[in-house]
């Protein structure tokens, strides 16, 4: 995905993408540790249960120097990674059905840099995409889903929860985010979150 600034242009748009991007200074995530059976599941809103070891250990990679830890990490896993603070304020604002899965968070010489992180794996997904006027490339073994997207259009009426967060099927990994919420958010100061109006111009490989 291309670099964007965290605030968006005033629009229209009640629905946003939330995406992430490395910032200066900033740390991100780039594989997945041993002892994490079933990796699929956080991408696609499958809830882990006991299947997820409590604690585990992911690693800040070396390809991303900087050590500071942002509100929503940016990863290569297609997980919704955050903070201790951007999992109080989903719990508080989003109204929606969140599995906190705690993370160990080691830094660039594998010390701990936080106990306190986790996937926000937001649960189900939505058959609320517009498939017909929604733009981009579909998996060839899964049709019903997008591995490539340059635009994003939801049938706002198939839209079965008021919850700030949710999962769409054909897009499962992208956070779809209420205006409310990102408005709440916004107001609290939150890091790594960059916002992309649903029906804007996009490009996300999935």
């Amino acid at each position: 995905m291309s670099p964007t600034m965290e605030a968006t242009a005033m629009t229209s748009s009640e629905y946003f993408i939330l995406d992430w991007l490395v910032l200066d200074g900033y740390c991100a995530i780039f594989n997945i540790p041993e002892g994490m059976s079933k990796i699929h599941k956080p991408a696609r809103g499958i809830r882990m249960g006991t299947e997820y070891p409590d604690g585990l250990r992911f690693s800040m990679t070396k390809q991303e120097p900087g050590l500071k830890i942002a509100d929503v990490i940016p990863n290569a896993l297609n997980y919704f990674m955050v903070t201790k603070r951007m999992k109080e304020l989903l719990e508080q604002h989003s109204g929606a059905e969140i599995e906190f899965l705690r993370f160990t968070l080691l830094n660039h010489r594998g010390r701990v840099a936080s106990e306190d992180c986790y996937i926000a794996n937001v649960i189900g997904t939505q058959e609320c995409v517009d498939m017909q006027r929604t733009e981009g490339d579909l998996d060839p073994l899964k049709p019903e889903r997008f591995m490539y997207l340059r635009r994003l259009a939801l049938s706002e009426d198939k839209i079965e929860t008021s919850a700030g967060v949710f999962r769409s099927a054909a897009v499962p990994r992208l956070m779809i985010v209420r205006r409310a919420l990102k408005e709440q958010l916004e107001k609290e100061g939150i890091t790594g979150a960059t916002w992309y109006p649903v029906g804007d111009e996009v490009d996300i490989t999935l």
